[in-house]
Protein backbone atom coordinates (compact mmCIF):
# COMPACT_ATOMS: atom_id res chain seq x y z
CA UNK A 1 0.00 0.00 0.00
CA UNK A 2 3.07 2.62 0.83
CA UNK A 3 4.62 1.96 -2.30
CA UNK A 4 1.44 2.55 -3.89
CA UNK A 5 0.69 5.87 -2.10
CA UNK A 6 4.35 6.57 -3.25
CA UNK A 7 4.11 5.94 -6.48
CA UNK A 8 0.99 7.94 -7.45
CA UNK A 9 2.64 10.57 -5.27
CA UNK A 10 5.31 10.70 -7.89
CA UNK A 11 3.19 10.58 -10.77
CA UNK A 12 0.91 13.25 -9.83
CA UNK A 13 4.40 15.88 -8.66
CA UNK A 14 5.54 14.87 -12.32
CA UNK A 15 2.66 15.70 -13.89
CA UNK A 16 2.41 19.39 -11.93
CA UNK A 17 5.76 19.97 -12.59
CA UNK A 18 5.38 19.14 -16.44
CA UNK A 19 2.05 21.56 -15.97
CA UNK A 20 4.47 24.19 -14.96
CA UNK A 21 7.31 23.74 -16.89
CA UNK A 22 5.01 24.44 -20.12
CA UNK A 23 3.72 27.46 -18.67
CA UNK A 24 7.29 29.26 -19.22
CA UNK A 25 8.61 26.79 -21.40
CA UNK A 26 6.26 24.75 -23.97
CA UNK A 27 7.45 22.16 -25.82
CA UNK A 28 5.24 22.32 -28.36
CA UNK A 29 6.23 26.14 -29.73
CA UNK A 30 5.73 26.17 -33.35
CA UNK A 31 6.15 29.31 -36.15
CA UNK A 32 2.79 30.85 -37.63
CA UNK A 33 0.94 33.51 -39.04
CA UNK A 34 -2.05 35.90 -37.97
CA UNK A 35 -4.34 38.22 -38.56
CA UNK A 36 -4.78 41.86 -36.97
CA UNK A 37 -7.27 44.37 -36.95
CA UNK A 38 -6.98 47.39 -34.07
CA UNK A 39 -8.39 50.62 -32.98
CA UNK A 40 -6.31 52.87 -33.05
CA UNK A 41 -6.38 56.17 -30.63
CA UNK A 42 -4.08 59.01 -31.94
CA UNK A 43 -2.01 60.95 -29.11
CA UNK A 44 0.24 63.97 -29.85
CA UNK A 45 2.35 65.45 -27.73
CA UNK A 46 2.46 69.48 -27.28
CA UNK A 47 4.49 71.05 -29.97
CA UNK A 48 7.35 72.30 -27.99
CA UNK A 49 9.96 75.18 -29.18
CA UNK A 50 13.18 75.30 -27.40
CA UNK A 51 15.82 77.86 -27.48
CA UNK A 52 18.83 77.63 -25.60
CA UNK A 53 17.85 77.44 -21.74
CA UNK A 54 14.65 78.73 -22.42
CA UNK A 55 11.19 75.77 -23.64
CA UNK A 56 7.76 76.80 -24.72
CA UNK A 57 5.06 74.42 -25.08
CA UNK A 58 1.90 74.87 -27.08
CA UNK A 59 -1.37 72.64 -27.01
CA UNK A 60 -1.81 72.92 -30.52
CA UNK A 61 -3.44 69.45 -31.71
CA UNK A 62 -6.16 66.91 -29.99
CA UNK A 63 -6.39 63.37 -30.09
CA UNK A 64 -7.99 61.14 -32.82
CA UNK A 65 -8.86 57.61 -33.60
CA UNK A 66 -8.40 54.99 -36.92
CA UNK A 67 -7.25 51.49 -37.23
CA UNK A 68 -4.97 49.67 -38.91
CA UNK A 69 -5.17 46.05 -40.45
CA UNK A 70 -2.42 43.72 -40.94
CA UNK A 71 -1.09 40.58 -40.21
CA UNK A 72 2.34 38.99 -38.08
CA UNK A 73 4.82 36.20 -38.17
CA UNK A 74 5.32 34.68 -34.72
CA UNK A 75 8.73 33.12 -34.78
CA UNK A 76 9.55 31.01 -31.55
CA UNK A 77 13.56 31.29 -30.25
CA UNK A 78 14.08 29.33 -27.29
CA UNK A 79 11.60 28.52 -23.92
CA UNK A 80 8.66 30.50 -25.13
CA UNK A 81 10.68 34.26 -26.27
CA UNK A 82 9.88 34.81 -30.22
CA UNK A 83 10.41 36.99 -32.54
CA UNK A 84 7.04 38.99 -34.10
CA UNK A 85 7.47 40.83 -37.11
CA UNK A 86 4.64 42.16 -39.02
CA UNK A 87 2.97 44.41 -41.46
CA UNK A 88 -0.07 46.48 -41.43
CA UNK A 89 -2.05 49.19 -43.46
CA UNK A 90 -2.80 52.66 -40.87
CA UNK A 91 -5.50 55.46 -41.21
CA UNK A 92 -5.26 57.55 -38.23
CA UNK A 93 -7.12 61.34 -37.82
CA UNK A 94 -6.40 63.79 -35.29
CA UNK A 95 -7.30 67.51 -35.07
CA UNK A 96 -6.16 70.99 -34.83
CA UNK A 97 -6.86 72.22 -30.73
CA UNK A 98 -9.23 75.44 -31.38
CA UNK A 99 -7.82 77.04 -28.19
CA UNK A 100 -4.20 76.66 -29.16
CA UNK A 101 -4.27 76.95 -32.96
CA UNK A 102 -7.21 79.19 -33.58
CA UNK A 103 -6.64 80.92 -30.34
CA UNK A 104 -4.98 84.31 -31.99
CA UNK A 105 -6.88 84.79 -34.86
CA UNK A 106 -9.76 86.73 -33.37
CA UNK A 107 -13.57 87.04 -35.09
CA UNK A 108 -12.46 83.63 -36.50
CA UNK A 109 -15.19 80.37 -35.32
CA UNK A 110 -13.36 76.89 -36.39
CA UNK A 111 -16.52 74.75 -37.33
CA UNK A 112 -14.55 71.55 -38.62
CA UNK A 113 -10.99 70.37 -38.67
CA UNK A 114 -9.22 67.16 -39.02
CA UNK A 115 -5.90 65.59 -39.98
CA UNK A 116 -5.82 62.70 -41.89
CA UNK A 117 -2.93 60.05 -42.66
CA UNK A 118 -2.13 56.61 -44.11
CA UNK A 119 0.47 54.50 -44.27
CA UNK A 120 2.68 51.29 -43.45
CA UNK A 121 3.80 49.93 -39.89
CA UNK A 122 6.19 47.44 -39.54
CA UNK A 123 6.21 46.32 -36.13
CA UNK A 124 9.50 44.12 -35.06
CA UNK A 125 8.23 42.83 -31.90
CA UNK A 126 10.40 40.87 -29.36
CA UNK A 127 8.06 38.93 -26.77
CA UNK A 128 7.37 36.05 -23.96
CA UNK A 129 4.22 33.65 -23.66
CA UNK A 130 2.72 32.43 -20.47
CA UNK A 131 0.60 29.10 -21.59
CA UNK A 132 -1.60 28.67 -18.67
CA UNK A 133 -3.27 25.99 -20.31
CA UNK A 134 -3.41 24.46 -23.85
CA UNK A 135 -6.26 26.63 -25.05
CA UNK A 136 -4.93 30.15 -22.67
CA UNK A 137 -1.58 32.08 -23.01
CA UNK A 138 -0.72 35.74 -22.03
CA UNK A 139 2.06 37.12 -23.89
CA UNK A 140 3.91 40.36 -22.97
CA UNK A 141 6.33 42.59 -25.83
CA UNK A 142 8.57 45.11 -26.67
CA UNK A 143 10.44 46.61 -29.80
CA UNK A 144 10.87 49.24 -32.57
CA UNK A 145 8.29 50.34 -35.01
CA UNK A 146 8.72 51.66 -38.88
CA UNK A 147 6.40 53.94 -39.60
CA UNK A 148 6.01 55.76 -43.24
CA UNK A 149 3.26 57.89 -44.47
CA UNK A 150 1.53 57.65 -48.08
CA UNK A 151 0.07 60.99 -47.35
CA UNK A 152 -1.32 63.08 -43.95
CA UNK A 153 -3.25 66.30 -45.11
CA UNK A 154 -5.13 68.78 -42.64
CA UNK A 155 -8.89 69.81 -43.98
CA UNK A 156 -10.03 73.41 -41.99
CA UNK A 157 -13.55 74.94 -42.39
CA UNK A 158 -13.46 78.31 -40.58
CA UNK A 159 -16.20 80.89 -40.02
CA UNK A 160 -15.99 84.72 -39.66
CA UNK A 161 -18.32 87.61 -39.25
CA UNK A 162 -17.70 90.76 -41.48
CA UNK A 163 -20.24 93.56 -40.50
CA UNK A 164 -23.41 91.47 -40.77
CA UNK A 165 -22.28 88.73 -43.57
CA UNK A 166 -20.49 85.53 -42.87
CA UNK A 167 -17.68 84.61 -44.87
CA UNK A 168 -16.97 80.97 -44.90
CA UNK A 169 -13.25 79.32 -45.70
CA UNK A 170 -12.30 75.87 -46.65
CA UNK A 171 -8.30 74.52 -46.54
CA UNK A 172 -7.35 71.03 -47.31
CA UNK A 173 -3.56 71.02 -48.16
CA UNK A 174 -0.06 68.19 -47.45
CA UNK A 175 1.41 68.50 -44.41
CA UNK A 176 4.02 66.53 -46.08
CA UNK A 177 4.92 69.39 -48.16
CA UNK A 178 6.32 73.22 -47.04
CA UNK A 179 3.51 75.23 -45.62
CA UNK A 180 5.55 78.45 -44.75
CA UNK A 181 9.03 76.76 -43.75
CA UNK A 182 7.21 73.91 -41.70
CA UNK A 183 6.20 70.17 -42.76
CA UNK A 184 5.85 66.73 -41.06
CA UNK A 185 8.41 63.92 -41.55
CA UNK A 186 7.08 61.21 -43.71
CA UNK A 187 9.37 58.89 -41.30
CA UNK A 188 9.05 57.78 -37.71
CA UNK A 189 10.05 55.43 -35.38
CA UNK A 190 8.02 54.38 -32.54
CA UNK A 191 8.64 51.58 -29.71
CA UNK A 192 6.11 49.30 -28.84
CA UNK A 193 5.18 48.04 -25.49
CA UNK A 194 2.39 45.72 -25.12
CA UNK A 195 -0.16 42.54 -23.73
CA UNK A 196 -1.84 39.88 -25.78
CA UNK A 197 -4.23 37.43 -24.60
CA UNK A 198 -4.86 34.27 -26.58
CA UNK A 199 -7.64 31.70 -26.51
CA UNK A 200 -7.60 28.78 -28.81
CA UNK A 201 -6.77 30.75 -32.58
CA UNK A 202 -8.28 33.90 -30.93
CA UNK A 203 -6.22 37.32 -30.21
CA UNK A 204 -6.43 39.96 -28.15
CA UNK A 205 -3.89 42.82 -27.54
CA UNK A 206 -3.52 46.46 -26.20
CA UNK A 207 -0.30 48.52 -27.67
CA UNK A 208 1.30 51.58 -26.30
CA UNK A 209 3.57 52.99 -29.36
CA UNK A 210 5.84 55.81 -28.27
CA UNK A 211 6.77 58.15 -31.09
CA UNK A 212 10.49 58.82 -31.24
CA UNK A 213 10.66 60.69 -34.25
CA UNK A 214 10.49 64.71 -34.25
CA UNK A 215 7.35 64.75 -36.42
CA UNK A 216 8.22 68.61 -37.16
CA UNK A 217 10.77 69.45 -39.61
CA UNK A 218 11.29 73.55 -39.51
CA UNK A 219 13.16 75.70 -42.27
CA UNK A 220 15.27 78.44 -40.95
CA UNK A 221 15.94 77.43 -37.43
CA UNK A 222 19.31 78.36 -35.37
CA UNK A 223 21.70 75.82 -34.03
CA UNK A 224 20.66 77.01 -30.68
CA UNK A 225 16.39 76.47 -31.77
CA UNK A 226 14.36 73.41 -31.89
CA UNK A 227 10.64 72.59 -32.78
CA UNK A 228 9.20 69.43 -32.06
CA UNK A 229 6.17 67.07 -31.21
CA UNK A 230 5.58 63.23 -31.27
CA UNK A 231 2.80 61.39 -32.26
CA UNK A 232 2.02 58.52 -29.70
CA UNK A 233 -0.74 55.68 -30.14
CA UNK A 234 -2.74 53.25 -28.07
CA UNK A 235 -4.61 50.20 -30.25
CA UNK A 236 -6.68 47.48 -29.27
CA UNK A 237 -6.23 44.58 -31.72
CA UNK A 238 -8.56 41.38 -32.42
CA UNK A 239 -6.38 38.92 -34.19
CA UNK A 240 -6.78 35.43 -35.70
CA UNK A 241 -3.58 32.90 -35.42
CA UNK A 242 -3.79 30.26 -37.94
Amino acid sequence: MKKMILGLALAAFAVTGASAQRIVNNPDNKPFWGVRASLDITCPTDVTYKYKSSKEKMDLMDNGCGFSVGAVYNLPIVANFYFEPGVSFFYNTWKWNDKGYFDDLDGIDLKHNSIRQSGLRIPLNLGYHFDFTDDFKVSIFTGPQLEVGFHCDSYVTAEAKVGGTTLESHEAYSLYKDNDGTKFNRFNVDWNIGVGFTYQKFYLGVTGSLGLTNMLHVKDLDDDEKEYFHKNTVGIALGYNF
